[in-house]
């Protein structure tokens, strides 16, 4: 569903006289977003795919029309959270949304005004999980980065030299 363009990447990032975050990059643009922010939209990301994966069930398993099925999906999503979209300002706005023509569930997903994909509810649910990674390699690196200073036994470009490599590492494809 979704092209290179469409990509949204995250990745640990650190600096010492800045609370801990991630840098989420989207259609040239860049942003970072604290790490709690982070992890609260990964859930929501995963939350949002089974809401979209429900409303195509209601709608084609069980015959509800659409329109129906939408509203019901959307009493739901208001009745159990208290609110009608997802995620954070500081990092994506998110939508449990599905299509009928393609009998699958999506994920509307925007920033701002003028950022705003939709991805299926399988991407949904991996952009979920790398999101939770990068939020814990972020926590991580920031406990570890202020161990060492503390610790006295690495300068300042060391350090920096050992969190480039560990980034090189996170960024390897997985065997």
């Amino acid at each position: 569903m979704t092209t290179p363009a469409d990509v949204i990447t995250i990745v640990s990032v650190r600096d010492a006289d800045r609370p801990a975050g991630c840098l989420i990059s989207w259609h040239g643009r860049d942003w970072i977003a604290p790490v709690a922010a982070v992890r609260d939209t990964a859930l929501d990301l995963i939350t949002c795919a089974a809401y979209a994966d429900m409303l195509i069930h209601v709608t084609l398993k069980l015959g509800l029309d659409p329109d129906t099925a939408s509203r019901f999906t959307g009493d739901l999503l208001v009745s159990q959270s208290g609110r009608c979209s997802w995620g954070h300002d500081e990092t994506l706005t998110l939508l449990p949304v599905g299509s009928t023509k393609d009998k699958r569930g999506l994920v509307w997903i925007w920033h701002g005004r003028e950022l705003q994909g939709v991805v299926t509810t399988q991407e949904a649910r991996q952009m979920g999980l790398d999101w939770l990674s990068a939020a814990e390699a972020t926590e991580s690196d920031q406990l570890v980065a202020e161990a060492l200073r503390t610790a006295g036994g690495l300068d300042e470009p060391r350090i920096e030299g050992l969190f480039a490599y560990l980034h090189e590492l996170r960024s390897r494809p997985a065997t």
